[in-house]
């Protein structure tokens, strides 16, 4: 994701040619000269902010941060995303011939404004801990009904299950967007009202609001998945399961869900023969076992944790436990670093991946996690149902 948002740094990762475009576009007249401006003065675009009105600076800055928050790969990757939605090719073209990150999310902002909600979306989903979705993967493979009154139905339903059990809820919206063979639906129901401290025209006050809490459903129809983030409300994921069945699937009833009971296959990587199958076209330039943790079999609650900083030697790891000479132990926990290819005189990307067992893996399923997990499953290591499960 982007870095921590300030002004400075904003104007120092934004060319001055686009941050005068912006405010051409707003009709605001800023009190310094573009053209004579040295590229990313940081200190003379902010002393030329302040002397703007505390309102116009509220909304500059707001919109600055929504900016901000996409101007990073997988932000990008999202409008591309969004415009592949809406059929426009020519999208990638415009928007890989500008250098810079923010630069191409501000060009994005002011010229793809239809783009902009769906991409901001799809990125924090994105940004979102696996460890927060809850997984069903045995659902009919029915195709969504997204109309006006099928979306309208499952707002209805949250909102009416929330206000009667626990008195919020009495308002929901939910946004649908489809993105690569998936639905997405972001659903906000009305929260308890809060009280807030804010500056209100150079007055402190408390300020009286009602936020909304925030459920994304995500489904795929080809895999008959669905998983749900609802942070703090795991108690309602089997009713949340119900109603997007019941509204979006049009199922008259829906079995009590099963624990999702696969495994990381991870005990092949110790093998002599184990080799990490990487497609030439994945992008993937290695993979690297960096870490490994084994439990002892025999020994309750012993666990090993091996490590080894030679770069040179991919099998370090698996050497030095081979060394160690242990009793019999299981694999429960492989980390690993993938390197990407790098282009032209881009330095290659890499990404610390940490699988541990049974299925928890900090990966999502875009971008170059997608790859990673690609590659994870060629090589044999990707979740498949235990014998005998459910």
């Amino acid at each position: 994701m982007a870095a921590q948002y300030s002004n400075r740094h904003f104007f120092r990762k934004t060319p001055s040619h686009y941050l005068a475009l912006f405010f051409d576009a707003k009709g605001i007249p800023l009190d310094v000269d573009f053209g004579q401006l040295k590229e990313n003065d940081a200190d003379a675009l902010q002393t030329a902010l302040n002397k703007l009105s505390d309102s116009q600076i509220t909304d500059i800055e707001a919109e600055f941060q929504d900016v901000n928050a996409l101007a990073c790969e997988g932000g990008i990757m999202a409008l591309v995303d969004e415009a592949s939605f809406h059929g426009d090719d020519a999208f990638i073209k415009e928007i890989a011939a500008i250098d810079g990150f923010h630069a191409k999310a501000m060009w994005a902002f002011l010229h793809k404004p239809k783009y902009w909600h769906g991409a901001a979306m799809f990125l924090h989903a994105d940004n979102v801990s696996p460890s927060y979705w809850k997984k069903r993967n045995d659902l009919p493979c029915l195709p969504p009904q997204v109309e006006e009154e099928d979306i309208q139905a499952l707002a209805k339903a949250i909102s009416s299950y929330f206000f009667h059990k626990e008195g919020r809820g009495k308002n929901c919206t939910v946004e649908p967007y489809r993105r690569n063979q998936k639905e997405y639906f972001f659903a906000y129901p009305e929260d308890f009202a809060q009280s807030a401290v804010e500056w209100v025209g150079g007055t402190l006050k408390s300020q009286a609001h009602h936020p909304a809490f925030e459920i994304i459903f995500v489904y795929c129809e080809t895999e008959g998945s669905l998983d749900i983030y609802a942070p703090k409300n795991s108690k309602a994921i089997a009713d949340l399961q119900v109603m997007f069945a019941t509204n979006i699937l049009k199922l008259e009833t829906l079995a009590k869900g099963v624990i999702d009971k696969r495994v990381y296959e991870l005990a092949p990587v110790v093998e002599d023969d184990f080799e990490f199958k990487i497609e030439p076209a994945s992008g993937i330039a290695s993979v690297l076992i960096t870490k490994l943790r084994v439990t002892l079999k025999h020994v309750k609650k012993r666990r090993i944790t091996i490590e080894a900083n030679d770069h040179n030697a991919p099998d370090a790891v698996c050497t030095l436990l081979e060394k160690l000479k242990l009793p019999a132990y299981y694999v429960t926990q492989v980390s690993l670093k993938v390197t990407f290819e790098s282009i032209g005189n881009k330095r290659a990307k890499t990404r610390t991946v940490n699988i541990t067992h049974p299925n928890s893996c900090a990966l999502n399923h875009d971008g170059n996690d997608l790859k990673i997990r690609q590659m994870l499953a060629s090589s044999g290591l990707e979740p498949k149902a235990v014998s005998g499960a459910e």
